[in-house]
């Protein structure tokens, strides 16, 4: 009907003539019937419209309703798992924090261990084998039949070699203590490094689960719908835990190594008491020894000395024998002579001539035995003087060798106290 009202209204124009505009002509007069029919129409359309905006409305209230509940029902969801994921969070940072602390320990107990090493070696360097180089090169100060390999020289060669062997030791478990401090410094980093992540991850799903759709200054969220993670929560738990076992495995061996270092340390102590020990009692018994003969070449030396004295006064006594002698043989030989003055046959060989050749003759053999023994006795005399002088180097041979071992070397010596480094 409403096209057929359109149409009357086109018809309704005409025109005027030719190049001109359609002119139009009085409206049209509609019957009773199309303005009831119109009536009709335009109310019937309006309650159609009424409807459907009820409808409309109606079904925008369920939607609303809908819409709440399901925005609710996800938001509820939501804030459940980021609870549960805050808390899986939280205690793996609590976990990773027992570690780290217990981590930190470890390191700086380890590092007080390898200090220790540090200051076995320094003392094996600088104490232990100076002076037992020092004591060898002392010893060769000694002289004469006393620079000899004796068992002090071997006790020393022997402790030389035990230092340099608890020096390998030593070095060897100073290397494994570095290595294992940069293993366990590592399996920190990784920890620090996934509890720096964590505490992050923390932060903000607790930030997110204190956000509330009424507030006023959410900002404006960005659509990452479509963005995908990058890694998945098995690869996540993986790591954590892989980070964890490997600091674990870290903290197994730095106890391991630090019961092998104490163990280590003992020994080196024991080992190297036990040769100084050993060393010290070479010398003590090398010096008591030496002391000994000393003393008998002093004891020796004295006797010399007195054997000395002795031929001295046989000699002197000897040489006034003889000047003794000297003077009966010349108090024979003067009477003779005076009897050789005798005049005629006064000259005669009686028993006085007799008895004065005889005296002469056993004068100049008693001169004679005498000289032998002059001779004797100053022969003897260079004997012991030789003996003094041999006995006065051996002396002197000695107490060099003393004074090496007892005051050079045993004070060198006494600074050797080895206890626990």
């Amino acid at each position: 009907m409403l096209p057929n009202l359109k149409t009357r209204r086109i018809t309704g124009l005409q025109l005027a003539g030719k190049h001109l505009g359609p002119v139009a002509k009085c409206p049209p007069r509609y019957s009773e019937e199309d303005w009831d029919y119109n009536n009709k129409i335009k109310f019937r359309i309006t309650c159609d419209q009424e409807k459907l905006a009820e409808r409309i409305v109606e079904e925008s209230r369920r939607v609303v309703d809908e819409t709440k509940d399901t925005t609710k029902n996800w938001q509820r969801e939501v804030e459940h798992h980021m609870r549960e994921r805050t808390s899986e969070i939280r205690f793996l940072v609590d976990e990773l924090n027992r570690q780290k602390k217990t981590a930190a320990l470890e390191d700086e107990t380890l590092n007080t261990y390898r200090n220790r090493v540090l200051s076995a070696i320094d003392f094996l360097k600088e104490k232990s084998l100076a002076i037992c180089k020092q004591c060898m090169i002392l010893r060769e100060g000694r002289i004469g039949v006393d620079l000899c390999d004796d068992e002090v020289d071997r006790s020393l060669r022997r402790e030389l070699k035990v230092i340099k062997g608890c020096q390998g030791l030593a070095d060897a478990a100073l290397k494994e203590a570095e290595e294992q401090i940069r293993k366990l410094r590592a399996a920190m980093f990784l920890l620090d490094q996934d509890l720096a992540a964590k505490d992050k991850s923390l932060a903000i799903d607790e930030k997110n689960l204190k956000l509330k759709d009424f507030q006023h200054d959410l900002g404006k969220g960005q659509d990452l719908s479509k963005q995908h993670c990058q890694f998945s929560l098995t690869e996540w738990q993986a790591q954590t835990y892989e980070n964890l076992e490997a600091n674990a495995k870290a903290l197994v061996s730095a106890g391991q190594l630090r019961a092998y270092i104490d163990l280590l340390l003992k020994q080196i102590c024991e080992d190297m008491q036990n040769q100084t020990d050993r060393t010290n009692e070479a010398f003590d018994r090398r010096i008591a020894e030496t002391k000994h003969v000393k003393q008998c070449l002093e004891n020796k030396h004295k006797d010399t000395m007195d054997h000395i004295h002795q031929v001295q006064r046989n000699m002197n006594e000897l040489e006034r024998e003889m000047c003794d002698k000297q003077r009966a043989i010349t108090l024979c030989q003067t009477r003779l002579s005076n009897r050789a003055h005798r005049p005629g046959l006064e000259l005669t060989c009686d028993m006085v001539q007799d008895a004065l050749y005889n005296e002469l003759q056993a004068l100049k053999a008693s001169v004679c035995k005498l000289n032998q023994k002059l001779n004797e006795n100053k022969a003897s005399m260079r004997y012991l003087m030789h003996v003094q002088v041999m006995q006065e180097e051996e002396i002197n041979i000695k107490a060099n060798t003393c004074k090496i071992d007892e005051v050079d070397c045993m004070t060198l010596r006494q600074a050797l106290k080895y206890s626990s480094f």
